[in-house]
């Protein structure tokens, strides 16, 4: 039997760009980190392994990690109905006292500023001293400084008084006022960064879900340094947590 140079050589050359094609496409799928279902053929596996988490911006190690605490919280979810319940009780819990808590410093914040700026008025009406000091008199008549000093009879006989300035005690009560918003506002937040936030980076922790001792031991202490405003803020919008801490608490849950 014959054979035809001319097909043959067709036929090879045929097969020939095909598998160039196939070389092309592996070589370019390895250089950037695709996996090609084989092992590969231009590049060292450890190559190919490092540009693939590059492309997936994580590396094989942390994406395990990932979904074995994913998997492992969806089990206890799925399986524990005790452990779901006080899991997303305490989350509800959480994330109605940082909305409560936003919302007191907002208006704490508000509250300052207006002290700061009846006051800074009151700055700006106060007799001088040829230093600037501000200055004020008493119902008695002695003169103070802004910084709670008393000006000397001398010091004082060459103040030019208008005759409206405001008075000490005035200066002093708001004085206070400002202390003491500044004070409340300060609170607000050292609750939600230091009691809300450490809840909420333990309940967020990507290694392993909370405990249920840990989630009714934060839902005891959230309501034991609750500022009043926030208590406010929850009761003008939303329940009491207590009420439903007392029945997750009480519920039996399987250890983990």
């Amino acid at each position: 039997m014959g054979y035809d140079t001319g097909e043959l050589k067709a036929a090879w050359e045929t097969e020939a760009a095909a598998k160039r094609e196939e070389d092309r496409r592996d070589y370019e799928r390895e250089l950037a980190g695709i996996d090609i279902g084989r092992a590969a053929r231009f590049h060292t596996a450890e190559y190919v392994e490092q540009r693939r988490q590059g492309r997936s911006g994580a590396s094989q190690d942390q994406k395990s990690a990932q979904r074995d605490y994913a998997s492992r919280l969806q089990m206890l979810l799925a399986t524990n109905a005790a452990y779901a319940n006080l899991y997303n009780g305490t989350m509800d819990a959480l994330g109605d006292a940082e909305s409560a808590t936003d919302r007191a410093i907002a208006k704490a914040q508000e509250a300052l500023t207006e002290a700061q700026v009846q006051l800074e008025q009151t700055l700006g009406r106060a007799a001088k001293l040829p230093d600037g000091t501000r200055v004020f008199r008493d119902e008695r008549g002695q003169v103070w400084t802004e910084h709670g000093t008393q000006v000397s009879e001398t010091d004082a006989a060459g103040i030019e008084w208008r005759g409206d300035e405001p008075a000490y005690k005035q200066f002093l009560e708001e004085s206070e006022s400002v202390r003491d918003r500044l004070t409340r506002l300060e609170a607000l937040q050292g609750f939600r960064v230091d009691t809300l936030g450490r809840f909420r980076d333990r309940m967020d922790d990507p290694d392993n879900p909370p405990t249920a001792k840990e989630m009714q031991q934060y839902r005891r202490e959230m309501e034991e340094k609750m500022p009043e405003a926030v208590r406010e803020e929850l009761h003008r919008t939303t329940a009491s947590i207590a009420p439903t801490m007392s029945a997750d608490i009480a519920a039996p849950v399987r250890a983990l």
